[in-house]
């Protein structure tokens, strides 16, 4: 006889769509209280003043859901990070070629 895991019976139990739904709403007052205090990892940063909310995440979703959605968050809030910082790399990188032509151009005209 094997031993089933937590998650496995878990996953063996029905989810109604309103157990879903008051999941869900609950993960989202959860990350707005996050993203208010500007809490961006659980594994660095005190989450104590979101206490209330993530008592109601686990409430109301599965162990395996909150890890999951905290997991995507961290991974979401970090493939942003990257992309503004490309963003302000390009820019910062079109700047100067701006910045070289237009010195190029200056000095084009200067000289005659």
């Amino acid at each position: 006889m094997s031993k089933i895991h937590s998650s496995e019976r878990e996953d063996a139990q029905v989810v109604t769509r309103s157990e879903r739904e008051k999941c869900w709403i609950a993960r989202d007052k959860y990350f707005a209280c996050l993203d208010k205090n500007r809490i961006m990892s659980l594994a660095k940063q005190d989450a104590s003043m979101c206490s209330s909310e993530r008592s109601a995440v686990d409430s109301a979703c599965r162990q395996s859901w909150v890890d999951y959605f905290i997991q995507r968050r961290e991974r979401n809030l970090q493939i942003d990070a990257m992309q503004r910082y490309q963003t302000q790399q390009a820019y910062d990188e079109l700047a100067v070629r701006e910045a070289a032509s237009r010195e190029e151009l200056r000095n084009k005209f200067v000289k005659r």
